[in-house]
């Protein structure tokens, strides 16, 4: 697996095989210290700014053991845990406070790192009689090269390259900048208080969001709002459909996982202003207005409050609503 963050970072470690070279001496020196087991091994190697090189070695304790019979030998204890090998260079560590899924460094983001998943440490060296790893970074910066869509080898651009088992064949996957705008669309269902009245509304909103590391989002709804209302001259009971068109801001935080990544299911606070298009019945008159809020949110449950109004904030109503949904 390659992380890197610019394809630049790529160029500047091309030679990766001579990496390899120099680990595989490093661990050989401390290799008789370890014990002999089916243990599973991480290992850390990190190239420091001072031409020397660190090797961090955790070990994992295999949790079961499992032999391989054979007629005419003994039993083999069989491996049931693999190795993992994680380069990174010091100087593209150190200050980056970012999150990032590599072993032992999760609060850390480094610019480049490589992760080698293999059966044990010591087949580095097959790998290396086997044609290495520099091939692979050869052919990966040709594919991004020869991109047909995008000139990938520009900054801005994130996406994931993945090569099938045994094939140089590219896939590239989730291309976007960094700052792709997109929409977001939240249906809520709820009920409110006005006029001394239980109000049931169903409400659809979309917004459009700037880039994924902008938390505002601008957005346009429409919400649907019924009353129940008796006839004068049948005596029986009508539903009268009343709908509000608006336009606001919604304020959304960002991923717990992923701080530089906005979580648009979780509102933070939105400020609407809103006008009756739709009237039936005699509950709100010609030009009435609608001032909303979300002042606080919990899950799927939102509460809104809100005050209607003619002309310039004249004959204000105020109300409430709790807004169910994503």
């Amino acid at each position: 697996i390659i992380h890197a963050r610019k394809v630049q970072h790529l160029r500047d470690f091309q030679n990766l095989d001579s990496v390899l070279v120099a680990f595989q001496k490093n661990y050989a020196a401390i290799k008789p210290t370890l014990s002999e087991n089916v243990n599973s091994k991480t290992a850390t190697y990190l190239l420091l700014s001072n031409g020397q090189n660190q090797l961090n070695l955790t070990e994992t304790v295999s949790t079961k053991q499992r032999f391989q019979f054979a007629p005419t030998a003994d039993p083999i204890l069989v491996k049931t845990l693999q190795d993992t090998l994680l380069i990174a260079s010091q100087n593209h560590i150190l200050g980056e406070q970012k999150y990032v899924p590599i072993p032992e460094k999760r609060n850390l983001i480094p610019s480049v790192y490589y992760t080698l998943i293999i059966n044990s440490l010591d087949d580095i060296s097959n790998i290396l009689k086997t044609g290495g790893l520099n091939p692979k970074i050869q052919q990966c910066l040709l594919d991004i090269e020869q991109y047909p869509h995008h000139n990938l080898q520009k900054t801005g651009f994130s996406y994931k390259l993945n090569y099938a088992p045994n094939t140089n064949t590219p896939t590239f996957k989730a291309v976007e900048t960094s700052r792709s705008p997109f929409l977001t669309f939240h249906q809520t269902f709820g009920v409110g208080v006005f006029r001394n009245q239980l109000v049931p509304n169903s409400q659809t909103e979309m917004a459009f969001v700037p880039s994924k590391n902008h938390n505002v989002g601008y957005t346009l709804g429409w919400r649907s709002m019924f009353w129940t209302s008796q006839d004068p001259q049948t005596g029986r009971l009508r539903t009268n459909s009343n709908g509000v068109l608006q336009v606001g801001l919604t304020f959304y935080d960002f991923k717990k996982t992923n701080p530089t990544r906005v979580d648009t299911d979780h509102v933070l606070f939105g400020v609407y202003l809103g006008r009756v298009v739709s009237r039936s019945g005699d509950i709100f008159e010609k030009n009435t207005w609608n001032l909303s809020m979300t002042v606080a949110a919990r899950g799927i449950v939102k509460i809104q409050p809100e005050v209607y109004f003619n002309g310039f904030f004249k004959n204000a109503m105020p109300g409430l609503r709790v807004q169910i949904g994503f």
